[in-house]
């Protein structure tokens, strides 16, 4: 090659050099911030020691570690990741994250190495500054390492990779456990904070963890903009790209347990849900009235609880899983469970836990089951109980029909988009009073509402009511006031509502009536009298209604100032 040739060759050379992708250059330890030489492209870097590796490595006089270690490691004790959803039984940082640790504790300086007599001085700080770089001694709210990453820890856990196929970027150790080398690469720098894979979308993390119901999710696929609300926890512009990070943060995590970004579990989710970034705005919702409002409870809930939690509490987790839950579709018609509930653990009819629900009701029942969480200002029945699983079941006297249909043709007043064999969700009854469902345009769910029982819609329970549309239009919502104000299944509805103001919850109870406090005859078409209103006949001391078949019965009580002993109607 003549010398023409030879310059040619370099000039190029030297054009794609200076044209080189930054993150590409940065595959060379002396471009990335780990160079603390006097040529160092970082703010900490030496004043005038001009060798690179020294920092870390030298050929003589080191710690006897491998690789040729030139720094003293810290000689106490960490304070390790402990998790309830954790398998793992991590030990104390060995390996290569004990050496990570000798710069990235911040206990010892940054210029003590093992080669030199005396400390490299440096032109900024001795240690690694406050922040995300300064992991400190306390490493428990930081992702776990030196624990042994084996097939049958990811066959215990289900939701991680087999370390048989892991990608070959992610390395374990020669003892086959998870070290601080598996997601960084120390010296090179291309795909950022030193990883091994480009953390966008979720990919370093999911190399992993395989998170049920994860692919195809809400939180996978949304393009929504983080840009309005970046507080600087999000690496990148939108939440399908930052993926696992909208919510995780790896180090320094404000929730140590499951890493999460903020503390208060719920803050992670409301950072988005308060109309800056989800369209679906929640933090309005919760101060209402009534509201399932989670900001009331910290450190109560955990994913590793019972299906029927012994301690009161609601958190966005309990009802969503933020992993599996699905983009919202527009719907008509019943469907068994909405998207965003996908994934979620609930309690069947019967009262058997289930992992993933298949209907809404299974989700309610883990706080309104068994568990029978306690409700402000409850009706109070002549047969009384707080168990709704137990009110919906098929075999009661009577029920709305949410568990099951309910064939009976008794129920002359249904609007016609019902039919006697239609099934409803709690969610058609308890909701937000300005949702999709009463033609608004918040958010649909039972996160909030102005009305008393979390209603959707208003229901007055209060004695001398006036009637009117407004008043029962959560009961006008499916039974049409027309029929029910024309006495077609009752010859005195009309009487009773209108002329007497008594309240459709002073005769009947909305859920069911469960047969393990109430006998059939008595409890039919939801029959069960609230006692504040109605009281004993004196004489016979009896208080019931007896069903005489098709819209007939008789009733013995007294109430609005009459006492009533056998007294029968029909149609």
């Amino acid at each position: 090659m003549n010398r023409l040739s030879r310059t040619i060759v370099l000039l190029s050379a030297t054009l794609t050099i200076n044209h080189i992708d930054p993150a590409i250059a940065q595959q060379r330890v002396s471009d990335t911030v780990h160079n603390l030489s006097i040529s160092g492209p970082g703010t900490l870097r030496a004043q005038t020691e001009q060798q690179v590796c020294i920092f870390c490595h030298a050929p003589h006089n080191t710690s006897g570690l491998k690789p040729l270690w030139n720094r003293s490691l810290k000689s106490g004790s960490y304070t390790i990741y402990t998790s309830s959803t954790f398998d793992a039984q991590p030990g104390q940082p060995n390996g290569s994250s004990k050496l990570c640790l000798s710069c990235h504790d911040g206990t010892i300086a940054l210029g003590f190495v093992l080669s030199r007599a005396d400390k490299i001085a440096m032109a900024g700080s001795d240690f690694i500054p406050a922040g995300l770089t300064n992991l400190g001694t306390d490493l428990s709210n930081d992702h776990p390492v030196s624990f042994p990453y084996t097939s049958s820890l990811a066959a215990s856990d289900l939701q991680l990779i087999d370390p048989n196929t892991l990608p070959p970027a992610i390395r374990l150790d020669a003892t086959g456990k998870m070290q601080c080398t598996s997601c960084h690469n120390p010296h090179d720098n291309s795909n950022g904070d030193f990883l091994v894979i480009r953390d966008e979308f979720g990919q370093l993390c999911t190399a992993c963890h395989r998170m049920n119901g994860w692919r195809g999710s809400s939180h996978e696929t949304t393009p929504a903009s983080t840009a309005g609300a970046n507080t600087g926890e999000w690496p990148f512009d939108s939440v399908a790209q930052n993926a696992c990070r909208s919510c995780h943060r790896p180090h320094a995590a404000g929730g140590a347990e499951r890493l999460l970004i903020a503390r208060q579990e719920e803050e992670n989710c409301l950072r988005c849900h308060n109309g800056t970034v989800a369209q679906t705005n929640f933090s309005s919702e919760i101060t209402k009235l009534r509201a399932h409002d989670s900001t009331k409870f910290l450190d109560i809930h955990d994913p590793a609880e019972s299906s029927t939690p012994s301690q009161d509490h609601v958190v966005c987790t309990d009802c969503h899983n933020p992993h599996a839950a699905q983009p919202i579709t527009q719907t008509t018609g019943y469907i068994p469970i909405g998207p965003t509930l996908l994934g979620s653990t609930g309690i069947t009819s019967g009262g058997a836990p289930v992992d993933n629900a298949q209907f809404e009701y299974q989700i309610c029942f883990r706080c309104h089951g068994d568990t029978a969480v306690r409700t402000q200002n409850p009706v109070q029945r002549l047969a009384q109980t707080s168990n709704l699983r137990l009110k919906f079941t098929p075999n009661n006297p009577s029920y709305h029909p949410v568990v099951t249909s309910v064939t009976s043709t008794d129920t002359v007043s249904l609007d016609p988009g019902w039919t006697p064999g239609s099934l409803i969700r709690c969610t058609d009854c308890h909701n937000n009073d300005s949702g999709p469902r009463n033609n608004g345009g918040g958010p649909d769910g039972p996160h909030g509402s102005i009305y008393p029982f979390l209603l959707e819609r208003n229901y007055v329970v209060a004695t001398s009511a006036t009637e009117s549309a407004v008043q029962y239009a959560m009961c006008y919502k499916c039974h049409l006031r027309s029929s029910i104000l024309s006495d077609d299944s009752f010859k005195e509805h009309r009487m009773h509502i209108v002329e007497e103001s008594t309240p459709c919850s002073v005769c009947h109870a909305p859920h069911g009536v469960s047969s393990i406090v109430a006998s059939t005859s008595d409890h039919s078409h939801l029959i069960n009298f609230d006692t504040s209103a109605v009281r004993p006949e004196p004489q016979t001391g009896r208080l019931e209604f007896r069903d005489l078949g098709q819209f007939a019965g008789s009733c013995t009580l007294t109430c609005h100032g009459e006492d009533h002993r056998d007294e029968r109607y029909a149609p």
